[in-house]
Protein backbone atom coordinates (compact mmCIF):
# COMPACT_ATOMS: atom_id res chain seq x y z
CA UNK A 1 0.00 0.00 0.00
CA UNK A 2 0.92 3.33 -0.73
CA UNK A 3 1.35 6.06 2.03
CA UNK A 4 -1.38 8.26 -0.15
CA UNK A 5 -3.45 4.86 -0.18
CA UNK A 6 -2.46 4.48 4.05
CA UNK A 7 -3.67 8.16 4.36
CA UNK A 8 -6.84 7.57 2.84
CA UNK A 9 -7.51 4.84 4.79
CA UNK A 10 -6.68 5.79 8.30
CA UNK A 11 -8.08 9.22 7.47
CA UNK A 12 -11.45 9.09 10.01
CA UNK A 13 -8.39 8.69 13.02
CA UNK A 14 -5.40 11.04 11.80
CA UNK A 15 -7.28 14.03 10.60
CA UNK A 16 -9.42 14.66 14.33
CA UNK A 17 -6.43 13.48 15.85
CA UNK A 18 -4.03 16.36 14.75
CA UNK A 19 -7.20 18.45 14.67
CA UNK A 20 -7.42 18.23 18.38
CA UNK A 21 -3.71 18.03 19.24
CA UNK A 22 -3.54 21.79 17.23
CA UNK A 23 -6.49 23.08 19.50
CA UNK A 24 -4.83 21.93 22.51
CA UNK A 25 -1.41 23.67 21.24
CA UNK A 26 -3.28 26.29 20.16
CA UNK A 27 -4.80 26.62 23.62
CA UNK A 28 -1.64 26.39 25.90
CA UNK A 29 -0.24 29.72 24.66
CA UNK A 30 -4.00 31.34 25.25
CA UNK A 31 -2.18 32.15 28.81
CA UNK A 32 0.45 33.85 27.51
CA UNK A 33 3.37 32.29 30.35
CA UNK A 34 6.60 32.82 29.39
CA UNK A 35 9.51 30.78 29.88
CA UNK A 36 10.44 30.87 33.19
CA UNK A 37 10.91 27.91 36.46
CA UNK A 38 7.08 28.72 37.33
CA UNK A 39 4.40 26.02 37.72
CA UNK A 40 2.12 27.49 35.45
CA UNK A 41 4.77 27.17 32.56
CA UNK A 42 5.96 23.67 33.36
CA UNK A 43 2.58 22.22 33.63
CA UNK A 44 1.76 23.99 30.45
CA UNK A 45 5.41 22.25 28.54
CA UNK A 46 4.06 18.96 30.32
CA UNK A 47 0.09 19.20 28.91
CA UNK A 48 2.31 20.17 25.09
CA UNK A 49 4.27 17.00 25.52
CA UNK A 50 1.16 15.24 26.65
CA UNK A 51 -0.30 16.17 23.68
CA UNK A 52 2.31 15.30 21.47
CA UNK A 53 2.91 12.19 22.63
CA UNK A 54 -1.19 10.70 22.46
CA UNK A 55 -1.72 12.35 18.80
CA UNK A 56 2.09 10.54 17.76
CA UNK A 57 1.07 6.99 19.14
CA UNK A 58 -2.89 7.01 18.04
CA UNK A 59 -1.64 8.10 14.51
CA UNK A 60 1.38 5.41 14.25
CA UNK A 61 -1.27 3.04 16.19
CA UNK A 62 -3.73 3.55 12.94
CA UNK A 63 -0.98 3.33 10.60
CA UNK A 64 0.04 0.25 12.06
CA UNK A 65 -3.54 -1.14 12.13
CA UNK A 66 -4.40 -0.27 8.72
CA UNK A 67 -1.34 -2.05 7.28
CA UNK A 68 -1.22 -5.43 9.68
CA UNK A 69 -4.86 -5.78 10.79
CA UNK A 70 -3.53 -5.90 14.46
CA UNK A 71 -4.47 -4.17 17.49
CA UNK A 72 -5.77 -0.52 17.38
CA UNK A 73 -4.30 0.94 20.07
CA UNK A 74 -0.69 1.49 21.44
CA UNK A 75 0.84 -0.94 23.81
CA UNK A 76 2.63 0.50 26.83
CA UNK A 77 6.06 -0.25 25.49
CA UNK A 78 5.11 1.75 22.06
CA UNK A 79 3.42 4.67 24.76
CA UNK A 80 7.11 4.73 26.34
CA UNK A 81 9.01 5.25 23.09
CA UNK A 82 6.82 7.39 21.28
CA UNK A 83 7.53 9.25 24.74
CA UNK A 84 11.26 8.84 24.76
CA UNK A 85 11.42 10.23 21.09
CA UNK A 86 9.60 13.04 21.57
CA UNK A 87 11.49 13.71 24.92
CA UNK A 88 14.77 13.54 22.81
CA UNK A 89 13.27 15.65 19.78
CA UNK A 90 12.30 18.16 22.40
CA UNK A 91 16.20 18.03 24.11
CA UNK A 92 17.82 18.54 20.70
CA UNK A 93 16.46 21.90 20.25
CA UNK A 94 17.53 23.17 23.58
CA UNK A 95 21.11 22.01 22.44
CA UNK A 96 20.33 23.45 19.19
CA UNK A 97 17.81 24.60 17.17
CA UNK A 98 19.17 23.07 13.91
CA UNK A 99 19.33 19.79 15.39
CA UNK A 100 15.28 19.38 15.57
CA UNK A 101 16.18 18.43 11.98
CA UNK A 102 17.76 15.00 12.17
CA UNK A 103 16.80 13.92 15.30
CA UNK A 104 12.76 14.33 13.57
CA UNK A 105 14.49 12.24 10.70
CA UNK A 106 15.59 9.65 13.00
CA UNK A 107 12.43 9.74 15.37
CA UNK A 108 10.57 9.25 12.13
CA UNK A 109 12.71 6.74 10.97
CA UNK A 110 12.64 4.62 14.59
CA UNK A 111 8.64 4.55 14.64
CA UNK A 112 7.36 1.99 12.10
CA UNK A 113 10.10 -0.14 13.57
CA UNK A 114 8.91 0.29 17.14
CA UNK A 115 4.99 0.50 15.60
CA UNK A 116 6.30 -3.04 13.52
CA UNK A 117 4.78 -5.69 12.19
CA UNK A 118 6.79 -8.58 13.01
CA UNK A 119 6.97 -10.19 9.54
CA UNK A 120 8.26 -7.18 8.08
CA UNK A 121 12.30 -6.63 8.40
CA UNK A 122 12.31 -3.65 6.52
CA UNK A 123 10.63 -1.57 9.18
CA UNK A 124 12.49 1.62 10.25
CA UNK A 125 16.37 1.40 9.74
CA UNK A 126 15.69 -2.29 8.01
CA UNK A 127 14.79 -0.39 5.51
CA UNK A 128 18.12 0.60 4.69
CA UNK A 129 19.92 -3.19 4.21
CA UNK A 130 16.55 -4.16 2.06
CA UNK A 131 16.30 -0.96 -0.41
CA UNK A 132 18.85 1.69 0.07
CA UNK A 133 17.88 3.35 -2.16
CA UNK A 134 14.23 4.27 -1.45
CA UNK A 135 15.50 4.78 2.46
CA UNK A 136 18.27 7.31 1.68
CA UNK A 137 15.69 9.84 -0.74
CA UNK A 138 12.88 9.07 1.98
CA UNK A 139 15.43 10.19 4.74
CA UNK A 140 16.46 13.34 2.53
CA UNK A 141 12.60 14.25 1.50
CA UNK A 142 12.18 13.86 5.86
CA UNK A 143 15.22 15.98 6.35
CA UNK A 144 13.86 18.36 3.70
CA UNK A 145 10.60 18.84 4.70
CA UNK A 146 11.60 19.14 8.51
CA UNK A 147 14.21 22.06 7.70
CA UNK A 148 11.10 23.95 5.37
CA UNK A 149 8.99 23.66 8.36
CA UNK A 150 11.76 24.22 10.57
CA UNK A 151 12.80 27.60 8.49
CA UNK A 152 8.83 28.15 7.68
CA UNK A 153 8.02 28.34 11.78
CA UNK A 154 10.68 30.73 12.86
CA UNK A 155 9.66 33.34 9.73
CA UNK A 156 6.05 32.90 10.26
CA UNK A 157 7.01 33.32 14.36
CA UNK A 158 7.98 37.36 13.17
CA UNK A 159 4.20 38.05 11.61
CA UNK A 160 1.70 36.13 12.50
CA UNK A 161 2.03 35.11 16.81
CA UNK A 162 0.02 34.14 19.78
CA UNK A 163 -2.68 31.17 19.73
CA UNK A 164 -3.42 32.35 15.82
CA UNK A 165 0.58 31.49 14.82
CA UNK A 166 0.68 28.40 17.12
CA UNK A 167 -2.30 26.72 15.64
CA UNK A 168 -1.40 27.57 12.14
CA UNK A 169 2.24 26.19 13.04
CA UNK A 170 0.48 23.38 14.71
CA UNK A 171 -1.79 22.67 12.19
CA UNK A 172 0.62 22.70 9.16
CA UNK A 173 3.45 20.21 11.25
CA UNK A 174 0.74 17.88 12.20
CA UNK A 175 -0.15 17.54 8.73
CA UNK A 176 2.99 17.00 7.40
CA UNK A 177 4.20 15.11 10.28
CA UNK A 178 0.99 12.41 8.91
CA UNK A 179 2.42 12.37 5.92
CA UNK A 180 5.96 11.43 6.69
CA UNK A 181 4.87 9.08 9.20
CA UNK A 182 2.37 7.20 6.51
CA UNK A 183 5.90 7.53 3.50
CA UNK A 184 8.08 5.88 6.66
CA UNK A 185 5.09 3.46 7.47
CA UNK A 186 3.92 1.87 4.15
CA UNK A 187 7.53 1.74 2.76
CA UNK A 188 8.34 -2.08 4.24
CA UNK A 189 4.94 -3.00 2.35
CA UNK A 190 5.90 -2.00 -1.04
CA UNK A 191 8.87 -5.05 -0.30
CA UNK A 192 8.83 -8.48 -1.67
CA UNK A 193 9.29 -11.12 0.91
Amino acid sequence: MSAWGLLGRTWRMWVPIALLNTVLQALLVVPFATPAASVVFVLLVLASLAGVVASVALIAAALRSALAGSRRWPTWGEWLAVLLLTVAVSASALVAAWLVIPTLAVAAIMLPAVFGVPQRTAWGFGLFAQAPLRGVLLTLMTLALAALLWFAALVFGFFVTGWVGAALTWLVFGLVGVVVLASWFATPRRDRA
